[in-house]
């Protein structure tokens, strides 16, 4: 009896154990509902959900800069966050500078992400020099990437956001519905976003195609290093693509704070690997992943050691 008490308790404890483990929680930050970034947060965090065992919670922010500060604060493990953005958190430039996110590592790069700037189909605006004199979105006070992404756009035309005619904005959603009341010629936004639906349904729109010059290249790159001019063919979920297009290109990535430990890194590395069929289902942008391309080396950010664990363990590991 005694030796059968004893076997109970050390199952009882393994079952408290492993119903610890389940309930393990994260964060992951990203941007508001509506933008294409919120869409594909919680399809992360239901793969890792599922094949983790990791809850994996969504919390939002209006501005890039207030997602990974959360992460460097410790109110978020993770962030779903452009390589640009995270970039220039590393580095301490733009609205981080002198106050560089020392924290901040790479635990995946996802897939390359396209990003455009849209007109009405019925403006007689047809390339990114036709946008000189136009009325554009300017200020940006809640999204400071706004005047990256613009300028890095307007700049494979020799133009910057000086040659606009500058309209107030916070952020890309107030910007959008700017643009769908009438009050803006053009605005930037990401192609196949829930939002591009909606105003695509309004008004009618379509992404200038830019320039795709190795001299445009280098004007886009000069304002980000991240930043790329790449063709996209229209598809179902891309409104406003008309045609093949060439959009500003750069990465998508999840970031993580250095203060996260490897167990849990690993795990969610692994989860996002072994299922983009379960990705795609959730969101078609997946599609873009590539499994074997996860351990892209990035422009002076490192990779989590349990990150780098995991792709040394499966042989896609290219870095030191």
């Amino acid at each position: 009896m005694k030796h059968l008490l004893q076997r109970a308790a050390v199952l009882a404890a393994g079952l408290i154990l492993t119903g610890a483990a389940a309930a393990q929680t994260v964060s992951i930050s990203t941007l508001p509902p509506g933008s294409i970034n919120n869409v594909q947060t919680q399809a992360i965090a239901k793969v890792v959900q599922d094949a983790a065992g990791i809850q994996m919670r969504v919390v939002t922010f209006n501005s890039p800069a207030a997602s990974m500060g959360a992460v460097q604060a410790g109110q978020a493990a993770f962030t779903f966050m452009s390589n640009d953005e995270v970039g220039i958190a590393v580095r301490g430039k733009d609205e981080h500078e002198g106050k560089p996110l020392d924290k901040l590592q790479l635990a995946v790069t996802v897939f390359p992400f396209k990003v455009g700037v849209l007109v009405r189909k019925d403006s007689g605006i047809d390339t990114v020099a036709d946008l000189k004199g136009k009325r554009f979105p300017t200020g940006w006070q809640g999204f400071p990437q706004g005047i990256a992404l613009s300028n890095a756009i307007l700049a494979t035309a020799g133009l910057s956001l000086d040659d606009t005619d500058g309209v107030p904005t916070a952020n890309l959603l107030r910007a959008a519905d700017d643009f769908k009341s009438g009050r803006l010629d053009a605005t930037v936004f990401a192609v196949g976003a829930p939002k591009m639906a909606e105003v695509d349904a309004a008004v009618g729109i379509k992404f200038l195609s830019l320039d795709d010059s190795e001299e445009a290249k280098k004007a886009m790159a000069a304002i980000r290093p991240e930043y790329t001019v790449a063709p996209q063919a229209p598809l179902p979920h891309l409104n406003g693509v008309i045609g093949e297009t060439n959009l500003m290109q750069y990465a998508m990535t999840v970031a993580v704070s250095a203060d996260v430990d490897e167990e849990t890194v690993y795990k969610t590395v692994k989860a996002i690997h072994e299922n983009k069929a379960a990705l795609v289902a959730a969101h078609p942008s997946f599609n873009a992943m590539n499994p074997d391309n996860l351990a892209v080396q990035q422009q002076d950010v490192t990779y989590h050691p349990g990150a780098i664990r995991y792709y040394k363990e499966i042989g896609i590991w290219k870095g030191e």
